[in-house]
């Protein structure tokens, strides 16, 4: 009789058990070597602008910094962050400090809370303080030194500063910028957003508010060129401001503006702006705006207002003669 072998069961391979712990440790590990890599990138960053700015007569300093947030998120810490300067117009400056927040799967877009509050002294002497509830910013970097988008936004800002004294108040109040994108070639212009609400100055009632939105044609020559150098070569490139709205209310009193200016050869405004406006007209004869020293009442008035050859006019009539402005 024939016996029939018996088969011997093979073993099974064990490596399945490993493979998945084994992916999950090479992944932390990436992920703690990317983390440490950025930090030590953005720290490194911080500390070369603050070289750049001391070259340049501005000397920042942090009472306390650090690096956090692992192991999703880059975390940069600065608190009490002073400046010192003794170039421009600024003599020192301070805040409680900031929080810069970027995401390691994300790191073009980061986030600033600023914290309050601000101290600033001149050297004609001036000085503004400023305190706030919330401040925080958005910035989007398409390199990593230039930002293409910018957000700001603000809640119960308060300031008080100048000679003489001036103080006011805002309760919500947005900025925002970005460059226009294009199809081809580089995006030039610049769109410009900001609104505010509740804004009174000495505690006068009533409270103002203001919804701004312009375009800045071939503003990145003054993005990167901020002086009265690049704004003249903004103008010799034909940059204008495209007013889109332009919006004030306070009480019974109203502003919109819509239209364009520019800077003509002899650096004045230059341009033409549709002016509408109610209850006015005691606010424009008290700053002997009113056309020919007339009343106009608290009604309500649209008249073209222009800019041209040095002068002013609000329809046919001269308000007065435009400064230069640089």
């Amino acid at each position: 009789m024939t016996e029939t072998p018996i088969d011997t069961p093979k073993k099974r391979s064990r490596l399945g058990l490993y493979l998945m712990p084994g992916l999950i440790l090479v992944l932390c590990i990436g992920v703690s070597v990317w983390w440490t890599i950025a930090t030590r990138i953005v720290d490194d960053r911080f500390t070369r602008w603050i070289a750049n700015e001391a070259t340049a007569g501005r000397q920042w300093s942090c009472a306390n910094r650090s690096m956090a947030g692992y192991p999703f998120r880059i975390e940069l810490r600065c608190d009490g962050l002073a400046l010192e300067a003794t170039e421009g117009r600024l003599k020192s400056l301070s805040i409680g400090g900031f929080l810069a927040i970027a995401q390691i799967y994300q790191p073009s877009l980061v986030i600033v809370e600023t914290i309050g509050p601000l101290a600033a002294t001149f050297v004609n002497g001036q000085s503004l303080s400023a305190k706030w509830t919330s401040m925080r910013s958005s910035l989007h970097f398409e390199t990593p030194s230039r930002a293409d988008r910018v957000a700001w936004v603000a809640e119960g800002l308060s300031f008080e500063g100048g000679t003489p004294s001036l103080s006011g108040k805002l309760g919500h109040t947005e900025f925002h910028l970005r460059k226009i994108p294009v199809e081809s070639g580089e995006a030039t212009d610049l769109e410009i957003a900001f609104s505010a609400a509740d804004a009174t100055l000495r505690d006068a009632p009533p409270p103002a508010s203001a919804d701004l939105h312009f375009v800045v044609k071939k503003g990145k020559i003054l993005a990167d060129k901020p002086s009265l150098a690049g704004l003249e070569d903004w103008r010799v490139a034909g940059g204008e401001m495209a007013i889109d709205q332009w919006d004030m209310k306070r009480g019974e009193q109203t502003l919109n503006l819509t239209g364009t200016l520019s800077i003509d050869e002899t650096h004045r405004l230059a341009g033409k702006v549709d002016f509408a406006a109610s209850g006015l007209g005691d606010l424009m004869k008290q700053f002997n705006l009113a056309p020919g020293g007339m009343s106009l009442g608290n009604g309500s008035i649209k008249l073209p207002l222009q800019f041209s050859k040095g002068r002013i006019l609000l329809g046919p009539l001269k308000l007065g003669d435009l400064p230069v402005l640089y």
